[in-house]
């Protein structure tokens, strides 16, 4: 089963809670979006990917001698 919402954020360390506005939460979880550019709530499958513009910084920066 894949993702149930994806989602996307603009920074690397966010939290999830489930369905806002709903009984069907789940206790806060902090999640840190690595190299990937993604990360998966562990409780309710929720995908959040890192908006482009942010996932850019990732590339190496090339280094002149």
């Amino acid at each position: 089963m894949g993702p149930v919402d994806t989602i996307k954020v603009k920074e690397r360390k966010i939290f999830c809670e489930g369905a806002h506005r709903s009984s069907l939460g789940h206790p806060r979880v902090y999640l840190d979006i690595g190299d990937s550019g993604d990360v998966d709530c562990p409780y309710c499958s929720r995908r959040y990917i890192l908006e482009e513009d942010e996932a850019t910084f990732l590339l190496p920066e090339s280094k002149d001698d």
